[in-house]
Formats: structure tokens, C-alpha cells, sequence
């Protein structure tokens, strides 16, 4: 295809604050390459989807581009929804899920050249109480891991503040007793995730018969409330065999009612989404995003 020419990004300079090289030196490819690059900067929660909107809405731009973490690309992929310009992303996070999930290694020759040549690809998504998201839905143990975090903790020690922040909820005891109802069926679990996409938590594959380019959300319900039936669970996200586990359930569900324990923290794309009860739905309106050629 041919080489896009007006690439607008979209940076969180929190998020990518540790990563800012790897920034500069794409930016400086493209420009390189004869694209023209503008960038605007978020100022706080939720700005990354009005700047998105906005872009779209002035109709200039072959590719909008999220530079920052997953919660980062999460935003500004909620502002292009329903849009024909396509999202591309810059991967400046801790765990870079969304980045791992198409292939693209964090190195600025390989993430310009899919700005500036990659194909667009329609993509799945899902909606928490009615907003999008592109990878994971943690309720229970994941969720309170990522409320706990200290944002100063995470800014200075990246992945190894959720590990930390991990172990407290563990010792604390990491199970719930979690009402659900899946498309009308009534489930209980001690933790439970949603997933639109094969990995989790970084290169972890959690569901291996999933795909972002894929729709449809894959349920986990794990059923065991022990701290040595969630050690088995960690170490069984990192070798992959987490679906093999006969006190694991996992289904293909559409609408999700999370009923309770009201009050209990929700985890979406890694970043804090509020607390039980909430509604994750399958995602009905279509999404653009440059893949890896």
C-alpha cells in the first residue's frame, strides 16, 4: 500500500515517560520517510478521547496514533469508534499488551514502518457499562492489584509494582465470592476476567483460542478461593495452561452482568475501572487498527 503521509499522534507523557527515546526516534523515521507529524499531548484522564475525536473529526490524518500504555491506546481508541481512520500505537506502557497481541516489538524501525505501510484491520472490542475496551476485564483479584498500585510506585518501578502490589492482595487472601449472570445463566466464581484477546498481563497467554482481529469475549471464571488455588493460577497464566484447569470455566458469553459483591474493584485494559456491580457486553461497533505488515 502506499506510504501514509499525515500521521497524528496522541501522547501520554505519564504513561511514556520512561520511554520517551523510543517516541522520538519513530517520530523521527516517519518525518524521514516524508510523512507529516503532529502531536498533541494529554493533560489527565479521558483527554486522549476528546483529542481523538477531535483529530478524526478535522479528517486530516491517515492514522491516529495512541502513544503510551494500553489504558492510553484504550482512550483514544473509544474516541475513533465508529470512525474510518485507522488507530495505530506507539508501545510506551509496563506491559504493552495490545502491542504483543499484533506482534510489534517496542523498536522505532519496526513500529514506523507499520505506521507509515502496515494494513488496517477491522478489530474486536467489548464495552464496560457501555465503554469501550480492547483487551481484559479483571474483577476481583486482578482488579484490586491494579486499585492498590501506588501511581508513584508504578511510575518508578513499572511491572514490579503490580508484582508487588500482587503479593499484598495474595497475603490479604485473593479470593471473592462473585455473582454473575452470562447471557441470562447465574455463575459464581472467587475471581473472574474477560478477555477479547489471547494475552494478558503482559506476554502471559491466557486464552489461546482467542484473537483481537477475532470478535467475541471469552469468560474465565476461577472457581477455587485458596491462596496455594491462586498460586496454581499465576503459575499456570505463565505457562500458558490456564484453560486446561478443571477449577477453571471458561466460556463464550455476549452479555455479562456483574452483580457482586457490590463494592468489589474492576480492572479494565490495566488501568482502575471502578467497582461491582457492572455490565461487559460484546462490542457491536467496529474498530480500525494498523497491524504489523
Amino acid at each position: 500500500m502506499a506510504l501514509r503521509r499525515f500521521i497524528h499522534i496522541i501522547f501520554n507523557p505519564v504513561a511514556g515517560r520512561r520511554k520517551r527515546h523510543l517516541l522520538d526516534d519513530v517520530v523521527g523515521r516517519l518525518r524521514a520517510a516524508g510523512a507529516e507529524v503532529t502531536i498533541d499531548l494529554t493533560e489527565g484522564p479521558a483527554h486522549a478521547t476528546a483529542l481523538a475525536r477531535a483529530a478524526a473529526q478535522r479528517g486530516q490524518a491517515d492514522v491516529i496514533v495512541a502513544a503510551g500504555g494500553d489504558g492510553t491506546v484504550s482512550e483514544v481508541a473509544r474516541g475513533l469508534l465508529g470512525q474510518d481512520i485507522p488507530l495505530g500505537i506507539v508501545p510506551l506502557g509496563t506491559a504493552n499488551v495490545l502491542a504483543i497481541e499484533i506482534g510489534l516489538r517496542p523498536k522505532a524501525e519496526e513500529v514506523a514502518a507499520m505506521l507509515l505501510e502496515g494494513p488496517a484491520e477491522i478489530i474486536g472490542t467489548g464495552l464496560v457499562q457501555g465503554d469501550l475496551f480492547l483487551l481484559m476485564v479483571g474483577i476481583g483479584f486482578d482488579g484490586e492489584v491494579v486499585h492498590r498500585i501506588n501511581p508513584r510506585m508504578k511510575k518508578l518501578w513499572g511491572k514490579g509494582a503490580f508484582i508487588l502490589s500482587g503479593l499484598k492482595v495474595w497475603l490479604r487472601g485473593p479470593a471473592h465470592d462473585i455473582r454473575l449472570s452470562v447471557d441470562g445463566q447465574e455463575k459464581r466464581a472467587a475471581w473472574a476476567v474477560v478477555t477479547n484477546a489471547r494475552h494478558y498481563a503482559g506476554p502471559f497467554v491466557l486464552a489461546p483460542e482467542a484473537a483481537i482481529t477475532q470478535p467475541g469475549l471469552t469468560l474465565f471464571l476461577f472457581q477455587k478461593k485458596s491462596r496455594l488455588a491462586f498460586a496454581i493460577y499465576l503459575a499456570a497464566l505463565g505457562l500458558g495452561l490456564v484453560s486446561r484447569l478443571s477449577s477453571v470455566e471458561v466460556l463464550s458469553a455476549r452479555v455479562i452482568d456483574v452483580q457482586g459483591p457490590e463494592g468489589l474493584a474492576v480492572e479494565v485494559d490495566g488501568d482502575r475501572r471502578g467497582h461491582l456491580p457492572q455490565r461487559i457486553e460484546q462490542g457491536t461497533q467496529f474498530l480500525r487498527m494498523v497491524m504489523p505488515k
